[in-house]
């Protein structure tokens, strides 16, 4: 039996057999941030979006939307708000424990728009822009808490994105990134399963609000992971990525240039080399964590239909 197989059947029976280690508690003393912060980064400031009238959701389920619309950087905005933007603040009379402490600005809880799977913590969302696109090529990531997004490298990288995914018509892609330590702290060894559901809840999300739009918005979940973690700077041990979305972008909209790609990958293979600054003191590693997401890693290229 496999490793995802073991782990799978084990989320299924915990309710029975509880998952190691049962004796768990989490230290919120030492609780991450809820997002990744990178200062000193350029900000860019992403608009709103908006909200027309026959965005309904019948048309977000609708099967088979055809080819699709081409993005806007104002559909960005709006698909990224919409879904996990800081939408609402919760002060609502509910029975959780925390109650009396959400009025104190420090303490309050916001919530975004997309169905939460159960991770505390949130999908970071990274945009690979190529020169054909409305931004300065690079990789920028997307700040919930400030709805913009934070530079994190500049030139193009779009090649090194769509080799991963075994090609796209166009330069221009969301990396959907999960540092499963974060969740780690509430939920243990657990934590890779509500991650990856929680990652399932914004993808469906994407679909539905782009689908309504005329727009499509479809994830690639077989990838070279190795090199999108390599790119991003990060410890494919404390960050997993779990998805790409290519984006068909209208080609008049493009702002970049070749020349200015290029430029920036004279120097060699670039990689972010930005890291964010996390808060928690010790970072949890549960080793059934671990060993499921390295298991999950694609090797080799993308089987053919049927196999």
């Amino acid at each position: 039996m496999s490793v995802a197989q073991q782990y799978a059947d084990a989320v299924m029976w915990r309710s029975r057999v509880q998952m190691e280690p049962v004796d768990f508690s989490p230290n919120w003393r030492d609780k991450p941030r809820k997002a990744k912060y990178f200062p000193g980064t350029d900000l860019l400031p992403l608009p709103a979006g908006d909200y027309p009238p026959d965005a309904s959701v019948d048309r977000g389920l609708a099967p088979d939307p055809g080819p699709g619309a081409p993005f806007t950087l104002p559909l960005v905005g709006g698909m990224l708000r919409d879904s996990y933007g800081l939408v609402a603040r919760r002060l609502a009379v509910q029975a959780n424990t925390d109650l009396s402490s959400l009025p104190a600005y420090q303490e309050a809880n916001w919530s975004r728009g997309a169905a939460s799977g159960g991770g505390l913590y949130p999908v970071s969302v990274y945009w690979a822009a190529g020169p054909g696109g409305p931004l300065l090529p690079g990789v920028y990531h997307y700040s919930p808490n400030r709805h913009g997004l934070e530079r994190l490298l500049t030139g193009d990288v779009s090649g090194q994105v769509r080799q991963a995914v075994g090609g796209a018509d166009t330069d221009q892609f969301l990396v959907l990134g999960v540092q499963i330590w974060q969740n780690s702290y509430k939920y243990n060894s657990f934590s890779y399963h509500v991650a990856t559901m929680d990652t399932g809840a914004l993808l469906q999300t994407w679909r539905m609000w782009a689908g309504a739009r005329g727009l499509v918005a479809d994830p690639v979940l077989w990838f070279d992971e190795p090199r999108l973690t390599g790119l991003l700077g990060v410890d494919p041990d404390q960050e997993a990525v779990l998805a790409v979305v290519p984006l068909h972008w209208a080609p008049e909209a493009a702002a970049g240039s070749a020349t200015t790609a290029t430029a920036g990958a004279a120097a060699g293979t670039p990689r972010v080399r930005r890291a964010d600054a996390g808060k928690s003191k010790v970072r949890l590693t549960f080793d059934l964590v671990q060993d499921v997401h390295r298991a999950t890693v694609p090797a080799g290229p993308r089987p053919g239909p049927g196999a």
